[in-house]
């Protein structure tokens, strides 16, 4: 996969993926948050296959679906070597946790964990939580990090 990155000035950046089989993307992200798909078939330069325009909400949930923050898939190939030794995993807050009811604010995350989503029942993703989110029993929070880190998160709960 190749990707390349141009400045837009006064719109944004444009950004150019081009996979294996020569199909490429475009994504254009605006200034304002908009972003701009197009998809091109290996070989058309003129006229997208098809196109996409996208809020800054979408654009991040279809991120966090790409990235398998909503669907965790068995890991294929060298995809843990590709991490190193950074993992990602999801940590669920049960019911009497020290940490149920608590913002995330409060919270003192072990060095090197970061908590990219909280995914809470009957509610839609909350994708990069700020420090306001209070936690709830049920919840389940995407954490990256090392494994060292990630796995100090979990005994805190």
């Amino acid at each position: 996969m190749r990707v390349e990155e141009v400045v837009l000035p006064g719109v944004g950046r444009k950004f150019t993926v081009t996979v294996g089989s020569g199909d490429r993307i475009v994504i254009v992200v605006h200034n304002s948050g908009k972003r701009e798909l197009q998809y091109f078939e290996a070989g058309e330069e003129d006229e997208p296959a098809a196109a996409l325009d996208l809020t800054d909400e979408e654009a991040r949930e279809l991120g966090a679906i790409l990235a398998g923050v909503l669907f965790h898939p068995e890991a294929v190939g060298d995809t843990e070597s590709k991490l190193g030794s950074k993992v990602i995993e999801w940590v669920r807050v049960l019911p009497g946790s020290p940490l149920a009811g608590r913002r995330l604010g409060e919270i003192a995350l072990p060095p090197g964990a970061h908590i990219l989503a909280v995914d809470r029942p009957g509610a839609p993703l909350i994708p990069h939580p700020g420090p306001e989110v209070v936690l709830e029993p049920g919840d389940t929070l995407v954490v990256a990090g090392s494994r060292q880190a990630v796995e100090a998160l979990r005994r805190q709960f």
